[in-house]
């Protein structure tokens, strides 16, 4: 295949990017000018910050965030405020894991959270979403919040010799029953309004990467149901108001003898000019019982954490290098110099703690340019 991508914390001498000082999973992350922005999930209430003009680099503590910690929210920046929107959490210890239904925003200049006058109009845990002008902020998918919290409130009532049937009898259901969100949704800062744009035309995908590309929103793999993967990435065009579905473009295999399962919670990100994909999670093996008819398709098949990195070029997906250990589950920076990954875990949910970095190619210097980018796209 040529030179592949290279992935490592000490590809630029030049740049050292710290640790994230606690394990960091299912959090939320920013970037407002030179400043990056991390927290929630397992790191509690805390919200760090770290500005990359500052030498030696590091991450400082912030305003907390002033409510339940919500796991798997989303995060946006809209016109320099930081917008978190929903999660799933508990209020106290002893409630059932639930919805959250709230929308918070952080303004840097004052180091301070405000819980704004609105509520989301569905479940948005597990959804995309990209800021597409200087107000307007559009969601993707979702999970089911009447379904999700029905299912833990349940669960938390059975005695335990009860609860392997109950968590069964909810897998073992097709991808449309779940009835995740299938519209896009758009929302308002000005006005703190809702609107609906319509359907997405495709089975809604939770746990989705995504980035915003020369004008087109990429939907990168994510999941269409527990443990069922998309293999496939979708883009769409915001214009006029409303959302124009472009085209969807495949994954590539593996291997010849590993098929594409697809891949949820992957970092993302722009590599100079082209979009990547990189790790991520899936249950080999998922897509084809789900196909044969087993719903539970994921039952009994060990989560596997990918090491991958997927390149678009030429309007084609192609699996140009792996990084230095599988990972999923934390956050993808996009800077200046190339694409930052903090926090997540490895194989089995181990946490990692250090960042990895992965310099932009110089387009200028050919002698730089991975041989991939030399062949023809077809021969991946």
């Amino acid at each position: 295949m040529g030179l592949q991508i290279v992935c490592d914390q000490e590809l630029n001498k030049d740049v050292a990017w710290p640790s994230f000082p606690v394990v960091l999973r299912e959090a939320v992350g920013a970037q407002v000018g030179t400043v990056l922005y991390a927290g929630l999930g397992t790191a509690g209430h805390a919200w760090f910050g770290l500005d990359m003009r500052l030498a030696p680099k590091s991450w400082q503590r912030l305003a907390d965030f002033p409510a339940a910690v919500p796991s798997g929210a989303v995060s946006v920046v809209v016109e320099g405020k930081v917008y978190v929107f929903g999660g799933a959490g508990r209020i106290s210890a002893s409630d059932s894991l639930a919805q959250f239904d709230v929308v918070h925003c952080y303004d840097p200049l004052s180091d301070s959270w405000t819980c704004l006058s609105t509520h989301l109009p569905c479940g948005l845990l597990g959804a995309s979403a990209a800021c597409v002008d200087d107000r307007h902020i559009l969601f993707f998918g979702g999970y089911n919040a009447t379904q999700f919290n029905a299912l833990f409130a349940r669960y938390k009532a059975l005695a335990p010799s009860q609860q392997p049937q109950a968590l069964e009898a909810f897998m073992a259901r097709s991808a449309q029953d779940y009835a995740w969100n299938g519209s896009v949704w758009q929302f308002n800062v000005v006005t703190l309004n809702w609107k609906n744009l319509g359907a997405v035309g495709h089975l809604p995908n939770c746990g989705s990467s995504v980035i915003q590309h020369q004008g087109q929103i990429y939907l990168l793999s994510g999941e269409v149901k527990p443990g069922l993967r998309s293999d496939s990435v979708k883009r769409a065009m915001f214009a006029d108001g409303s959302v124009k579905w472009i085209d969807e473009a495949r994954l590539p295999p593996v291997s010849a003898l590993a098929p594409q399962e697809g891949v949820a919670c992957g970092f993302s990100g722009c590599w100079g000019t082209y979009p990547i994909l990189a790790g991520g999670t899936n249950f080999p093996g998922a897509r084809r019982r789900y196909d044969a008819g087993e719903f539970y398709a994921h039952q009994g098949l060990p989560k596997t954490w990918r090491n991958e990195i997927y390149v678009f070029r030429d309007d084609v997906w192609i699996m140009a290098g792996r990084l230095p250990v599988a990972r999923a589950n934390g956050l993808s920076f996009q800077v200046a110099a190339g694409l930052v990954f903090v926090g997540g875990d490895t194989q089995d949910g181990v946490p990692c703690m250090d960042t990895l970095f992965l310099a932009h190619p110089d387009t200028t210097a050919p002698s730089t340019v991975p041989d991939f980018f030399q062949r023809d796209s077809s021969d991946n």
